[in-house]
């Protein structure tokens, strides 16, 4: 046994010498990058844990200094081997790399070996450069892939460093004037768990396109447009998540770089991820129940369309690859979003664990439970749950069309305030139809998506709607007079009204209401 053991010992010393490295040289739209491994096989990820879907970000690998390719994703080294990498993404998923301006999502930009030894890269720039991973002189280093995938590195002639407190900044090129506010909501954040983690940081960057944001252990990525307006919101959601999908995940989602891994629990990983936001938000006064109530009727909202119930919670979740994660225009016809479905479940559980604890517990002791298991599956979700007063898991998680609106309507007032209204079924942007309700009226006449609306009765002007409307629309170039129908609104503008003591506990407030804005019509 002594003998078998110090082999064991020396054959793990023996791997820990090995190491992959890579010296990075960015220019405008391309990074050059120098790799150093052993003689064998380097892999390329195929898709970045917390975004699922395959984005075969290999595609963008043009090599000069190889073996030999063995498939889309695997080429064959003889040590060193060089390549660049086309980097004119905007999405902080990716890599970007622009005259003034670098940002690395490693696991996007850099192959692996052996999954559990160190990598580290030299960035050559003169720039000041900010990221999680640990400083060895020229060298930003992690203990193993999965570590150093899941460090961003952002660089800039720019850059600055916002410091929030001690132990939590927000890198970015951009302004960011909503400082104490995040302060504020990160101090409420670490009181939910235990806060005993490393610094943190947010890589921040403003852009033309709402990008949102991606969890990594210790900092996030967010990209947004200049005019966004639940800014705070989205930081509160990526911050949660270093405990929530970081430190806190389903048994089942394990991270296998080249192929999907699925599960039935992402409205717990991402739909009760930012119901605590939301919750965080109220409790530091950042958001009032007014502005509470608004946000969460604009989310029950989205479970009103026939999606709702064509597709469980459940199936949400383990489907994301090929239905959320690959949306269109029909997307709320077929599915429904897990963070949309989880958000509310949310929402209930934490009404029903305050209502059965006298408000002295909610749903931060449930996360505190699932904190102890750290790899949770539904058993656990089921049991901790139940255990602090929420029931009927398995009929909301698992059935279509479940009873979401009849449970949440104990604690609050549901008023669709357009249901039986005169409508057609149709959102119109830019008198483009862009989405069609099915069995809609709309749908019954023979409208399409992207039907563009040229008169209305003959005359060039907005639809509105009316018992009934001749339309002139042009398909694919050719004109064609559609007569539609007005017919009862099967409602989707929801007004929520809470009061009480109960709803006091969860939105800090006796009493407030709040409308969705909707643009069907």
């Amino acid at each position: 046994m002594q003998y078998l053991l110090w082999i064991n010992i020396k054959a793990s010393e023996i791997v820990r010498v090995y190491q992959m490295r890579f010296i990075v040289t960015p220019r405008n739209r391309y990074i050059e990058v120098e790799g150093e491994g052993r003689e064998g096989i380097i892999t390329f990820p195929t898709w970045v844990p917390g975004s699922y879907f395959i984005r075969d970000q290999e595609r963008n690998v043009i090599f000069y200094d190889y073996s030999s390719q063995v498939s889309k994703n695997k080429f064959w080294i003889n040590g060193k081997f060089k390549y660049i990498y086309y980097a004119n993404s905007k999405d902080q998923r990716e890599v970007i790399s622009l005259s003034d301006y670098l940002f690395i999502n490693p696991v996007s930009l850099f192959p692996f070996q052996d999954l559990n030894e160190k990598y580290c890269v030299k960035i050559n720039v003169d720039w000041s450069i900010h990221t999680t991973l640990r400083k060895e002189g020229e060298w930003y280093c992690g203990d193993n892939y999965e570590e150093f995938a899941d460090s961003p590195i952002q660089a800039s002639p720019h850059l600055r460093l916002i410091k929030i407190d001690e132990k939590h900044s927000i890198s970015t090129i951009d302004d960011f004037p909503e400082v104490e506010k995040l302060k504020r909501v990160i101090y409420i954040l670490d009181s939910y768990l235990p806060d005993s983690l490393p610094n943190y940081i947010f890589f921040f960057r403003r852009s033309d396109k709402n990008l949102g944001g991606i969890e990594h252990k210790d900092s996030s990525a967010i990209v947004t447009t200049w005019d966004r307006k639940d800014l705070i919101w989205l930081f509160a959601h990526e911050y949660f998540h270093r405990w929530n999908i970081k430190r806190i995940k389903p048994k089942d989602l394990k991270i296998d770089y080249e192929h999907e891994s699925y599960t039935e629990l992402l409205w717990v990983a991402e739909g009760l991820t930012d119901y605590i936001a939301f919750l965080s938000l109220i409790e530091s006064g950042v958001l009032n129940a007014t502005d509470a109530m608004k946000a969460a009727a604009n989310i029950l909202q989205n479970l009103t369309f026939p999606g709702f119930k064509r597709m469980s919670i459940a199936e949400s979740s383990k489907l994301t690859w090929i239905k959320l994660y690959k949306k269109d225009e029909n997307y709320p016809n077929i599915g429904i979003s897990y963070y949309d479905a989880g958000f509310i479940l949310g929402l209930l559980m934490d009404f029903a664990i305050r209502e059965n604890n006298e408000c002295k517990k909610s749903i931060i002791d449930f996360f505190r439970e699932l904190y102890k298991i750290s790899k949770y599956t539904y058993a656990d979700v089921k049991r901790i749950a139940e255990s602090l007063g929420f029931e009927n898991l398995d009929e909301l998680v698992y059935k279509r069309n479940p009873p979401i609106f009849e449970y949440l309507g104990r604690y609050m007032k549901i008023i669709f305030t357009d249901k039986d209204k005169p409508y057609y079924g149709i959102k119109v942007e830019n008198n483009v139809i862009t989405f069609i309700e099915d069995n809609s009226p709309a749908d019954l006449a023979g409208l399409n998506i992207g039907d563009e609306i040229i008169a209305v009765d003959r005359i060039k002007k907005q639809i509105e709607v009316k018992e009934e409307v001749l339309l002139t629309i042009s398909r694919e170039g050719r004109l064609k007079e559609i007569k539609l129908r007005a017919g009862n609104n099967p409602g989707h503008r929801i007004r929520l009204i809470g009061e009480g003591k109960l709803f006091k506990c969860v939105f800090r407030e006796e009493k407030a209401e709040g409308e969705g804005e909707q643009k069907i019509i």
